[in-house]
């Protein structure tokens, strides 16, 4: 959180903009007073709001930041994750995609920090498959923007802007039945589509994630990607019980990971371990599949990693 403020701190700001930042700590009580208290001092130039949500989930606590914005009648609310940091130009690139097309939800690329210097051979392996992955799904979503496909990219609040008026007209909130299983902001953006929210993506906004080393393990990306699909799939299952089409779909997507994962790898000696990450994490979606079709719910946000 500390890391996030100080880019908060040194991103640039247009001159006609004032800024008030929410702090929401998910907890039962306070325990960050002397992290918001520097940053306070940092930037006295804008309003700090430090809250509590007591219930504990991430939907539970953007909702608390949103329904802020909402009472401080702003005009427009972003969102980052307190294991990220911000580029100098984040704020500005959001609003000129904004702006240049009217949106009512703009989001952008969220990219994994550079690894701790001096790390093992083994941390830097693994981060830098993650780091490939990253960069090739960054990649395929910027195709899809130059073929004017951007309005189809899903908006997740790692690097997301939202127009605070469009969420008071609409009523719409994060739903907080996800609980601890993430995937909320993604629902966020599908019912805000069917509401007829105009929502992009712009390249040029680009924040970055730090990869604390608990996370450099296979075992922990076998775990989130095998969480993030069954978030994924479980929400478009609960909605399409029954639907033929659907289990065609479900049996063909499963039958490409299982495929991905054996050639990824076959491709391990060959691609000096560079497929690796990429075996591991079709591994994760498959098993994420198969919890999703047996009824069972991602609790990954339950435990927090990376102290």
């Amino acid at each position: 959180l500390q890391n996030l403020l100080d880019s908060y701190s040194k991103m640039r700001v247009p001159g006609d903009v004032k800024l008030r930042f929410v702090i929401v700590e998910n907890n039962d009580k306070f325990t960050l007073q002397d992290v918001v208290g520097r940053f306070r001092e940092t930037i006295p130039q804008w309003e700090v709001q430090y809250e509590l949500e007591p219930c504990l989930g991430i939907a539970f606590a953007r909702n608390r930041v949103l329904n802020c914005a909402l009472r401080a009648a702003d005009d427009l609310l972003t969102f980052v994750d307190d294991d990220e940091t911000v580029d100098q130009e984040w704020l500005v690139q959001l609003l000129a995609e904004r702006d240049a097309n009217d949106l009512d939800i703009v989001s952008s690329p969220v990219r994994i920090a550079p690894i701790t210097p001096g790390a093992s051979f083994w941390r830097r392996l693994i981060w830098s498959g993650i780091d490939r992955i990253n960069r090739n799904s960054e990649a395929k979503l910027l195709l899809r923007r130059n073929k004017s496909k951007v309005e189809g990219i899903p908006s997740a609040t790692g690097s997301w802007m939202g127009s605070v008026p469009f969420f008071r007209r609409t009523g719409l909130r994060f739903d907080t039945t996800f609980g601890f299983a993430g995937g909320e902001d993604v629902f966020l953006w599908i019912e805000a589509r069917k509401l007829g929210a105009r929502t992009g993506w712009t390249p040029y906004a680009i924040a970055y994630e730090t990869m604390p080393e608990e996370r450099l393990s296979l075992l922990y990306l076998y775990r989130r990607s095998r969480d993030e699909t069954t978030a994924k799939f479980r929400n478009v299952l609960d909605g399409n019980r029954g639907n033929g089409l659907l289990l065609i779909q479900l049996a063909s997507s499963l039958a490409c990971r299982v495929l991905s994962f054996w050639f990824c790898l076959a491709a391990i000696p060959l691609t000096r371990g560079q497929t690796l990450v990429r075996a591991v994490w079709h591994l994760g979606s498959v098993a994420g599949i198969l919890q999703a079709c047996v009824g069972r719910s991602s609790r990954h946000y339950e435990r927090a990693t990376g102290y």
